[in-house]
């Protein structure tokens, strides 16, 4: 990888992907959080969704709530139950345009669930569905000529920024449910 002409090291490239992590995640809203973490604390059963990375990233998601001992599914997967009133979406889109994201919202709203969207544009079509939105404010660039924004390859950014805001929601969680990590391991697969 090059930047601006002068090849950089792996201990330069990660410093500049953290310090790019950092200056979304600096600008996150504290009230949007609280709601979020509320949501999830009075949802009957947690429903998380996303294409590609950004749907890998809500999965990890999923994984951790249900290791804090929360009912929480991946829509798509086959053993996934209905949603209904009292439950809760958490869709996971850079752009908040991706269409099979957006029509899930859409489904879940005529469920009257409650729609969490995690994206960096709050004037999306996802954003407009929700009732709570997570805006990580990332600035991209789809050019290899970047100027100003992101080094990195498309939603890259967004798709990290995610993955560390959620894990700190986990962490939020985790000592508002009073759990432990003897908790957390209990309830890891064993079938591994």
């Amino acid at each position: 990888m090059k930047i601006h002409g002068n090849p950089l090291g792996i201990k330069a490239t990660t410093q500049i992907i953290l310090d790019e992590i950092y200056s979304v995640l600096e600008k996150i809203d504290e009230k949007a959080y609280e709601q979020f973490v509320l949501s999830i604390l009075t949802a009957k059963s947690i429903f998380v969704t996303g294409q590609g990375r950004s749907g890998l990233v809500s999965r990890t998601f999923a994984m951790r709530l249900t290791h804090i001992g929360l009912h929480a599914y991946c829509v798509g997967d086959a053993t996934t139950p209905n949603i209904d009133k009292g439950d809760l979406l958490i869709a996971c889109s850079g752009s908040g345009n991706t269409h099979i994201t957006g029509y899930i919202a859409g489904l879940a709203k005529k469920s009257h669930s409650t729609i969490i969207a995690v994206t960096s544009c709050k004037d999306s079509s996802l954003a407009r569905q929700a009732d709570v939105i997570i805006e990580l404010p990332v600035q991209e660039v789809s050019t290899n000529y970047k100027n100003n924004g992101s080094i990195q390859f498309r939603s890259t950014l967004f798709e990290q920024a995610c993955l560390v805001y959620l894990d700190g929601v986990i962490l939020s969680l985790l000592t508002r449910l009073n759990s432990s990590e003897n908790d957390m391991h209990r309830r890891h697969s064993n079938l591994e």
